[in-house]
């Protein structure tokens, strides 16, 4: 995968712990987004639901929900990836996700 850092694809949340959440994509590569990543609020981890959820914004992050990411980094030695999420434009340049309501 590194030579497709910076790439943009789409995968699922097959995993979420308190400092950060698994992702999966299509291909089956496995990476994780780290809780410290997440800059746009303070996420605390529920341990009975499995999902990191925002104090301030109300995001719901959870197993199953597909999320766009981008790769941040790899380690060849360490045998790991991390992924950032992709920004999306809302005309402020802000990042939406889905909000659990």
């Amino acid at each position: 995968m590194s030579q497709h850092i910076g790439e943009i694809f789409e995968g699922v949340i097959s995993g979420v712990t308190r400092y950060g959440m698994y992702v999966e994509l299509a291909n089956t590569i496995e990476g994780m987004i780290r809780v410290t990543d997440l800059t746009d609020d303070y996420y605390n981890y529920s341990e009975e639901t499995y999902e990191l959820i925002g104090e301030v914004t109300n995001k719901h992050y959870k197993l199953g929900q597909r999320l766009k990411i981008r790769v941040k980094d790899t380690d060849t030695f360490m045998r790991t990836i991390d992924f950032e999420l992709a920004e999306e434009e809302d005309g402020k340049g802000k990042y939406q996700a889905d909000r659990e309501q």
